[in-house]
């Protein structure tokens, strides 16, 4: 006679069973994906920290960059852009190979000489503004950013920023090129809303490694200024400020600092040292244009030509 009682007793039996099947079976695949995806992950990008000295020779056409510490640089990995009086051009990483004597890598004490008319037709003179960008071409982001002077010298004082600026007011536009240069008739266009919103802003991201200042990783900072230069073209906006985001701890922390109205370009400079006082800071630093429109002011634009970090 058919046992219905044990055939309920089997189904509960076989349902365990399949149960468990089942959970060894999602628990093999969690740890399958997990290996795959820490065998795949690469880890955070580290820009190489590497100090240069610079100086030119005006006579000869010469640039002249001297690798004065830090990490070697593997010449393939790198290539060195020039702004001369606003123009741009690329030295790029064959050459940089080529002019070390066909060295695969950038060693303390070797210097790379430009010869500018070789290179790109331009003959310089002492009235010229010479900035060099040494970028690691994996990530486009800066190495080291230079003003070049006639002597040999470190590196320059002020820094603008060296990650990405952007606008996201309606109508808005903001790019690193805008705010490298003071007095370049290049500058950004921000529309602020009609009401204070901080998700319509300017947006500066300097993310310079403190090695830049010749300050090593790690320690602390005690002075710490910023420079920008601006104009409102009126005296119609209201609670125009600059944000400032401190990193550490690692929670980080908004500040404010307010922005007087002025109709023509002129700089404020202002003391970050409360703020940012390590290199932890430093090199995670971003800092806000916000500010807030009225009637008088809509459709009027707030204007940055030059904003700029100094670490000292």
């Amino acid at each position: 006679m058919f046992d219905v009682k044990k055939l309920l007793k089997n189904r509960c039996a076989v349902s365990e069973v399949m149960g468990e099947v089942l959970l060894t079976s999602i628990a093999v695949l969690l740890v399958s994906f997990i290996a795959i995806f820490i065998s795949t992950y690469d880890g955070a990008t580290d820009i190489p920290h590497t100090q240069v000295k610079e100086w030119m020779d005006t006579d000869s056409n010469m640039i002249y960059l001297k690798h004065s510490g830090g990490e070697f640089l593997e010449t393939e990995a790198i290539e060195i852009v020039a702004n001369i009086n606003g123009e741009r051009y690329v030295y790029p990483s064959s050459e940089i190979y080529t002019n070390l004597g066909n060295s695969s890598s950038w060693q303390l004490g070797d210097t790379i000489a430009i010869d500018t008319y070789n290179e790109w037709g331009v003959n310089i003179t002492n009235d010229n503004e010479i900035r060099v960008f040494l970028i690691d071409t994996s990530t486009r982001q800066t190495i080291q950013y230079l003003t070049v002077s006639l002597e040999e010298t470190g590196s320059s004082d002020w820094v603008p920023p060296q990650g990405e600026v952007e606008d996201t007011s309606t109508g808005g536009i903001a790019t690193p090129y805008h705010v490298y240069e003071e007095s370049d008739n290049l500058y950004t266009t921000y529309y602020p809303p009609q009401n204070l919103n901080n998700y319509r802003h300017e947006e500066f991201n300097f993310t310079a490694p403190s090695t830049i200042w010749g300050i090593d990783r790690g320690g602390n900072v005690t002075d710490v200024d910023l420079k920008i230069v601006y104009r409102t073209k009126d005296n119609s906006f209201k609670n125009i400020k600059l944000r400032i985001w401190d990193a550490y701890p690692l929670s980080g922390t908004w500040h404010e600092e307010t922005l007087e109205e002025q109709t023509s370009f002129a700089p404020k400079t202002i003391d970050l040292s409360t703020y940012i006082n390590n290199t932890y800071d430093l090199e995670n630093l971003t800092v806000q244009l916000v500010a807030e429109s009225t009637p008088e002011s809509a459709g009027k634009t707030l204007n940055v030509d030059y904003i700029a970090l100094k670490v000292s």
